[in-house]
C-alpha cells in the first residue's frame, strides 16, 4: 500500500511504497536546530520505493555544513526528504500524511540530547488543546 507524504502548503507531495522498520531520531545540536525541537524523526526508504508527485521545483537546499545540509519547500519551509544517498532517501517523518505503523525504531546522538527532551514531574498528555481532554497518564491510553 503507498503511503502519501505533503509539506505544510500542499506544493510538495510525494509517495512511498512498503512497510517501513521503524523511525530513525536524531537528536544532535544541528537537527535540533533545524527542527526548532527535539531533533529530527526520519524514516529510511530505499530510492526505489519512493516518488515525487508534485511540486519537485519547490524544494531548496541549504548546505549547513559540509556534511550537513537541510531540504526545504520554499513557500512554506516545511523539511523535506533528503536525497543525497545513492540508496535511500530519508523521510522526514512528520511530513507522511497516511499512518507509518510503526514506532521510533533508534535513537542516535542520544548523548547530546537537550537536557529538557524529557517529561518533567507531574507531566500531563492532552488529546489536543490544554482545555480538552487529557490522557489518563500517557499517550498510549484512552482519554478521560
Amino acid at each position: 500500500m503507498p503511503r502519501k507524504g505533503s509539506c505544510l502548503c500542499g506544493a510538495l507531495t510525494y509517495e512511498v511504497d512498503g512497510d517501513f522498520e521503524g523511525v530513525w531520531m536524531c537528536h544532535c545540536s544541528n537537527c535540533r536546530k533545524v527542527s526548532g525541537g527535539t531533533g529530527n524523526t526520519i524514516v529510511i526508504v530505499p530510492r526505489e520505493r519512493f516518488r515525487w508527485l508534485s511540486g519537485e521545483d519547490h524544494r531548496v537546499t541549504y548546505a549547513v555544513r559540509p556534511t550537513y545540509s537541510i531540504t526545504r519547500c520554499k513557500t512554506c519551509g516545511t523539511p523535506l526528504p533528503a536525497e543525497e544517498d545513492k540508496d535511500n532517501v530519508y523521510l522526514t517523518a512528520g511530513t507522511l500524511d497516511d499512518p507509518l505503523d510503526a514506532g521510533i525504531k533508534n535513537h542516535i546522538f542520544y548523548g547530546s540530547r537537550a537536557d529538557w527532551a524529557r517529561d518533567a514531574d507531574g507531566a500531563r498528555y492532552f488529546v489536543e488543546r490544554s482545555s480538552g481532554p487529557e490522557y489518563a497518564h500517557g499517550v498510549d491510553r484512552k482519554p478521560t
